[in-house]
C-alpha cells in the first residue's frame, strides 16, 4: 500500500516533467532570407538509363541572414524529359543572428530546365552555431555548367 501511495504522490511531479515543452531550452524561432552564388567542380559525369548524373563539389557564397561560405558535395541527375533532381551536404562557416561558427546544411531540389526549388535543413553546429537548427526553402538557377545562383528563406532557432 505504501508503494502505491508513493507512486501516486510522485505522479504529478512526473507528469509535469513529461508535459514540459520540448523546446524549454530553445530560443524563439526566427526567420530570414538571403541569396547565394555557387561555383562547382565536376568530379564525374556518368550516363544511366538516359539520365546524366553529375557528381561535383561546390563552393557557395551566402549573404543575408546566413553570411559566409558553404562547401558541399553532391549529385545532380538530368533526366531526358528536361527535369533534374539534386542533393548535397556541406559545411557552412560564417555568421547567423550575430553568432559565428560552422553547421552542416543538406539540400535537395527538383526543377525543369535551369530553374528549381528545394528544401534545406541544418544542424550539428559548432562554435557559436552549436545548438542551431534550421530549415527552409531555396530557389536555384543554373547559370552555366559549373555555376548557380539563387535565393533562400529559412526558419531557425538555437536549442540545447
Amino acid at each position: 500500500m505504501k508503494l502505491r501511495h508513493v507512486a501516486f504522490t510522485a505522479l504529478p511531479l512526473l507528469a509535469s516533467l513529461v508535459l514540459l515543452p520540448a523546446s524549454a531550452n530553445a530560443s524563439t524561432p526566427e526567420s530570414g532570407s538571403g541569396s547565394f552564388t555557387g561555383t562547382g567542380d565536376i568530379i564525374s559525369v556518368t550516363q544511366a538509363g538516359g539520365n546524366t548524373i553529375v557528381t561535383a563539389t561546390e563552393v557557395q557564397a551566402l549573404t543575408g541572414v546566413l553570411t559566409g561560405t558553404r562547401v558541399a558535395s553532391g549529385t545532380q541527375t538530368f533526366h531526358p524529359d528536361g527535369t533534374f533532381t539534386a542533393h548535397d551536404t556541406g559545411t557552412f562557416t560564417g555568421t547567423i543572428d550575430g553568432r559565428t561558427g560552422s553547421i552542416t546544411i543538406s539540400g535537395a531540389s527538383t526543377g525543369t530546365g535551369n530553374t528549381g526549388t528545394g528544401q534545406i535543413v541544418g544542424d550539428h553546429g559548432t562554435g557559436g552555431l552549436a545548438g542551431l537548427h534550421l530549415q527552409g526553402t531555396f530557389q536555384p538557377v543554373i547559370t552555366s555548367a559549373t555555376t548557380a545562383e539563387g535565393t533562400y528563406s529559412i526558419q531557425f532557432h538555437f536549442g540545447s
